[in-house]
Parts: structure tokens; sequence; C-alpha cells
């Protein structure tokens, strides 16, 4: 009996079954293809906060995971619908320091056309405020002044809003005042934030144990070229002072100021077992003698050279000098200086003086020698000068016949001085205080008085833009005529320093033939307005007034223009092109330069 043979059935089966498969993949071949750059990456990625703001956005968006891509490649679905799952929690952590802990967050994870948008919006709700707060200063601290200054100004209290970063910024502030002021084994005892959620609201307790306060340790000077009699009149403390960081940092700053030394390191380890700190300054001293050369261009002098020597340190004592020689067309000056270190060398020096200066321009002509002595004083913003100077000067101004006067002078000068920045301040006043005379009682050959006032500001009106203004005034009282006075001690103005539009020294009493001859009063006075128009390149307006008279009433010059300035290392570089308009003497048209500081 014949079998019948199996192939056709399972033909048959192997066919059903194809068919039954590619329903399936045909259905896939009408779907839309995906494009290449959807088959390799997700896009990017667009992460935005509402709701929030200030340091709280910050906050969230620095604790938000997801957010490290943003404006990125978002990472594969998969993970990125997890870090969205893992959002929410996060950002309920991060608005927890600020005070916020019933906050409601909307969050959405979309598909855009060029990637993915996660988008959160939140409402902080009702903020916790702290009904508890216990901030305590133990120890020695207790009774410093600058400690309970800081706990009069601490950033919390009760009834305000829970703020963590205002709670670790005030717990860095007690450890950074007693690590200034010597507390080297303070130690907070306690520190806790209690957050009740039933009654919403905070308990801080802060308490902060000082410990003893060291105190300074003996002071050594490690060099061999100063006497330590010198040195020790530097630090201003003692060993037994109570510890102060800022001691340290001025005796650094003040030893740095001196002439003396190359390189000062100031080493102040505190010592446990004596609770003192001994201080160790290690000093390498300077070279000996410096030497400078300079030359320059100036509107009113015309080119210009200055050569300087400097003797940095002369014997043991401190003693020091320098010697300078400025040449100009119109002046020349020749002389020296010689400096003893005060009973604090930090603010005072006495001087010995010696010089010879020339002056030949326009018929305002002079020869003067000189002699002297003073004493300087730095006294908080006020630099004070004391001098005592013996002249003889040999002179001739306009048609006068040539004369001299022998004088000895004492005289002072007063300068105050406040600004944010000496080079370029934004908010700076210069007062300017000077008085001298002589008399014939005191080997002098006249009788005068003479005194001057200067004032200048700078106001900064907004980042670009400042006012600047200055005024000059002088007045002299002699008893013999004044073509005794020589020279040097008349008023003149005109010029880049005082009226500008002017030529130097043209503004002033005239004689017979119409040369200045100088009066016996002054008075200056200048509005500038600058302002910045690309980074160290400002443009500047300016009106300057003034005149040196001999009667009660000036006759005023102004001068009006604009400049150019550049903001340098050394102080703003000035290029002004002005017009007197009171003419003669005023031109039609000058230019002038300058440089160096504002104040």
């Amino acid at each position: 009996m014949l079998r019948s043979s199996p192939r056709p059935a399972f033909i048959w089966l192997l066919f059903c079954i194809l068919a039954f498969v590619a329903g399936p993949l045909r259905g896939q071949e009408d779907a839309a293809p995906l494009t290449a750059t959807e088959t390799r990456e997700n896009g990017k990625l667009t992460v935005t906060v509402g709701g929030v703001d200030g340091p709280v956005r910050d906050n969230v968006l620095a604790l938000l995971e997801l957010n490290r891509f943003a404006d990125q490649t978002a990472p594969e679905e998969t993970r990125l619908r997890w870090l969205h799952g893992r959002a929410e929690t996060q950002i309920r952590e991060a608005l927890q320091p600020f005070g916020y802990y019933e906050p409601t967050v909307e969050s959405t994870l979309n598909r855009i056309p060029n990637g993915w948008e996660a988008r959160y919006q939140i409402q902080p709700g009702r903020v916790l405020r702290i009904a508890t707060l216990d901030v305590r200063i133990l120890g020695e601290g207790r009774q410093d002044s600058a400690f309970q200054q800081a706990l009069a100004n601490a950033p919390l209290a009760r009834g305000q809003v829970l703020d963590q970063p205002k709670y670790e910024q005030f717990k860095q502030a007690l450890e950074t005042l007693a690590t200034e002021r010597g507390y080297f084994d303070a130690r907070f005892t306690e520190r806790v934030i209690e957050v009740n959620l039933q009654a919403y609201e905070a308990a801080i307790r802060l308490h902060y144990d000082t410990g003893p306060r060291y105190r300074f340790g003996a002071i050594t000077f490690e060099q061999d070229f100063l006497s330590s009699k010198l040195l020790n009149r530097y630090p201003h403390f003692k060993p037994g002072d109570p510890y102060n960081s800022n001691d340290l940092l001025k005796l650094q700053g003040d030893l740095n100021s001196s002439p003396y030394f190359s390189q000062i390191q100031v080493n102040a380890p505190p010592d446990a077992a004596t609770d003192a700190v001994p201080v160790n300054v290690e000093l390498e001293p300077n070279k000996k003698h410096k030497y400078s050369a300079g030359a320059g261009y100036g509107t009113d002098t015309g080119a210009r050279v200055k050569l300087k020597a400097e003797q940095r340190w002369l014997n043991r004592r401190g003693h020091h000098a320098e010697e300078e020689l400025l040449w100009s067309p119109i002046k020349a000056f020749l002389g020296g200086k010689y400096y003893i270190p005060g009973e604090d060398p930090t603010t005072d020096a006495y001087t010995l003086t010696a010089g010879y200066s020339q002056q030949n321009y326009n018929q305002q002509d002079y020869e003067q020698y000189l002699i002297g002595g003073g004493w300087q004083r730095q006294d908080g913003k006020w630099l004070k000068n004391y001098n005592l100077s013996y002249q003889y000067e040999d002179f001739s101004v306009g048609n006068q016949p040539r004369t001299s006067a022998l004088l000895l002078i004492p005289s002072l000068n007063w300068t105050w001085i406040d600004a944010d920045d000496r080079l370029y301040p934004t908010r700076g006043l210069l007062f300017g205080l000077g008085l001298r005379g002589a008399s014939t009682a005191l080997l002098s050959d006249l009788d005068f008085v003479q005194g001057t006032l200067q004032l200048k500001g700078v106001y900064a009106l907004n980042d670009a833009s400042r006012i600047i203004a200055r005024a000059d005034a002088g007045a002299t009282v002699i008893s013999q005529g004044f073509e005794n006075l020589p020279t040097s001690l008349r008023f003149f103005t005109g010029g880049d320093a005082s009226v500008r539009g002017y030529a130097y020294n043209s503004i002033g009493p005239t004689d017979d033939e119409g040369t200045v001859i100088g009066g016996k009063n002054l008075l200056v006075g200048s509005v500038e307005y600058e302002h910045r128009v690309w980074d160290g390149w400002s443009l500047a307006a300016f009106v300057d007034s003034g005149d040196a008279f001999d009667g009660a009433t000036p006759e005023m010059k102004t001068g009006v223009g604009f400049g150019l300035r550049w903001r340098s290392p050394v102080g703003p570089v000035r290029l002004d092109f002005a017009s007197g308009l009171d003419r003669p003497p005023g031109d039609a048209f000058r230019f002038s330069f300058s440089i160096g500081p504002d104040l």
C-alpha cells in the first residue's frame, strides 16, 4: 500500500506562517520612515523653569539633574524620562533652603520639532518663618565689641523667612571674624535648624564658643642692614596686645611702602601652649641705588627731560636721599632732598632741601637758590607739610629793572584727599590749603603773607559719565611795592593746568608794553563733563575761567573746548582742543596735552 508524501502539507504550513509574519512587516513598511537624525539622536533639550527667580531659581537649576543637558543633545528617551520623573523631588529640595516647604510643581516633557522640551511651573506656596532664634557668643569673644556688632547686624531674626544661605553666611562670618581677631580655638558647640512642618515654623540654635583670644608675642626682624631701633618703630602693636590680623597687614603694607626692602614676609604662627602669636618678619634689602630718566613733551613747557637718582638708605638709621634734574626750554631745576625718618617712620619724616631753579619765559624771568628744612606728616587723609626755606631770587618781569630779594619763608601746605581710586576716581575730593610769608624782622628783604586754596572734585553720574570740577584761589598782602615781590611768588594763570585755550602764564596784570607781570590774587574755576565711548576711551567737554589780578574784582577770561581721554596704567592721558573766548590774549585754537592722576 502506498503512503502519501508529507511534502505538500509541510509546504502549505510554511506558506501560512510566512503570510502571518508578512502582514505586520508590510504595515511597518507603510509607516513614515525615521530620518537619519532621529535614528541617531533625540535632538536638543530645552529646560524652562517658571514661577521663581533670583537665587531661588538659580538653586533649582543647580540641583535639577536634567538641567545639565539644557541646550545640549538630549539623552536617550528612557533616561530622559527617568530624569524628568526625579525633577519634582529635586525642585522641592532646592526650594527648602529658602523656606518653601509646600510648593506645587507642574511638569511636562514633550517632543518638539527639534528635540525635547521640559517645562516646570512652580508655585512656591507659603513661606516657613523662624519662630525660635537662639544665637549666642560664648567665651572671651562675648565681651569683644566686634562680635557684639556682628550679633547686632546678624541677618537672622524671629518672624523672618527661613533663609539657609543667610544662615550659612552668618556662620562663615563668625568663623572669619574669629580668625581675624585671634580666637584660634573657636568652635560651634551647637548649630541646629529644626523644621516643624505641622506647626510650619523653624527653630535655629547657634552657639559659638570663641575660647580665649590670643595675644601678640615677641616681634623679631630678620635683616642685617638697618637698626632694630628703626624697625621696632614700624609695628603699631606691641607684645601682649590682642591679636588682630589687620595689624599684620598694615605692618606688611608699611614696610612695603618704605624704600628699603625688595621682599617682605610676615610669619605669625599661633602657639596653642601659650595662647600667643610670635611675629617674625623676614626682610630682603632693596638695591641701594636707583637711577631713572624720562623725556616728554608738554604744550606749556615744550620738550622736557627728567633725571633722578635715589639712595634708598645711607646708614643704619634709615636716612635716604634723592637728587633730581628737570629741564625744558622755559624752566630748569636742579636739587636734592635728604630724608630722616620720624618717630613714626610710616607717617613722619624730616627733610633737608637744596636747589637751584631758573625760568626764562616771556619776560617773566628769575633765578632762584634755595636751602631749607621741613617736617611732613601723614595724618589720616591729611598730608601736612611744614617748611622753612631761605631763598635768594634774582628776577626781572616786563620792563622792570632786574632786582633781587633774600627771603626767609616759613610755610605750611595741607592736602586732604578722599577718593575710591586716586588714578581714576568715580568719587573723590581734594582740598588743599597753603600759607607762607616773610618779614623784614626775620632776615628778609620784604614783608608779605600769601595764602592759597585748592578744591577739586570728581563725581560719576553713571558707569560711563563723570563730572570733574576744580577751583583755585590765592591772595597776597605785601607792605612794600608789588614790584619787589619775586616772580616765583606772583600769581599767573592760563595754560594746560589752569585756563585752557590760553597760553601758559598769559593771563594777569600787564605793564605799559602789554607784558603780563603777574598779580597779587588768583581765581580759577573749571567744569568738565567726560563720557566713555569705548573701552578705556572717553570724550570730554569743558569750560575754564580765571584771572590773576591786583584789585578786588577779577576780569575772568574763559576758555571752552573738547578733548579725548585714554585710561592708561599711570592715569588718564588727556588731549584737549580749546579756544579762548576773551581776546586778547585768548587764542582762536590751542592744543594741550597732559598725563597723570585725576587727584
